[in-house]
């Protein structure tokens, strides 16, 4: 776990320093080092989405997931939750005249671009089977400056995104140690290119281009492995 440890203090430092270097920052170099994340995020995505090896069951996953998310109403809950923060913080319980950047939004993309990716996938497997820390290490690296920047942008949620990190990485860490000898390389890269088309709508999202609702993509990463596992008894069945 020390590598997930290590990670979610790297975010958490990162986004101290930006918070008090926010000031020195323009607007208008703000709006560009947003753009320039969305580009790298979307640069990051398609290299992840190349991997796929069964896109049927990704586009089942990713309809069956959202579709499930909406219904659930998880992005909504989510941003009311932390809206209540936002009113509290701004000084303005009836929460008008809020920032530009909410807590909950600021929250939630951070997190999504921490923890939906390969390297996250990739590192906390290697850590939960082997023990070895090292490509977290570098993701830490990675998100200490990312989350330099991304907080100075988004303001206070990419603070808190540090225990969204602590919590995703940590579980992912604990399900690989129990369960990790169990996953098929097809499944970890078919998981790997769905983390991949979230991060895409994230980066258009984060270049503002196209608005999502994240939290309501999220649960198709969790219906993917079902879908996976139904597939492979179909075809044993053939």
């Amino acid at each position: 776990m020390i590598g997930t440890l290590f990670n979610a203090v790297a975010v958490a430092a990162g986004s101290t320093i930006g918070l008090l270097c926010k000031k020195y920052i323009s607007h208008k170099n703000q709006t560009k080092i947003l753009v320039v994340f969305g580009l790298f995020t979307v640069a990051l995505s398609v290299d992840m989405i190349t991997g796929m090896i069964e896109p049927i069951d990704i586009f089942l996953a990713l309809v069956s997931g959202t579709l499930l998310g909406q219904t659930l109403s998880l992005h909504d809950r989510l941003t009311k939750f932390t809206s209540k923060f936002d009113k509290v913080s701004s000084g303005n319980p009836d929460g008008n005249n809020l920032p530009e950047h909410s807590l909950g939004s600021g929250f939630i993309k951070a997190t999504v671009l921490f923890c939906v990716g390969g390297l996250t996938l990739i590192g906390c497997m290697d850590e939960g089977l082997s023990g070895k820390s090292h490509l977290l290490f570098i993701k830490g690296t990675m998100d200490l400056i990312s989350s330099f920047f991304l907080s100075a942008v988004l303001g206070k949620g990419v603070l808190f995104s540090a225990i969204g990190v602590l919590l995703i990485q940590g579980g992912l860490t604990l399900f690989f140690m129990g369960f990790g000898q169990s996953i098929s390389p097809e499944l970890i890269l078919d998981l790997t290119a769905t983390g991949g088309i979230l991060l895409l709508a994230l980066g258009i999202d984060l270049m503002e281009i196209k608005s999502f609702k994240m939290i309501d993509l999220l649960p198709s990463l969790f219906i993917l492995p079902i879908i996976h596992f139904i597939h492979t008894l179909i075809l044993e069945a053939l």
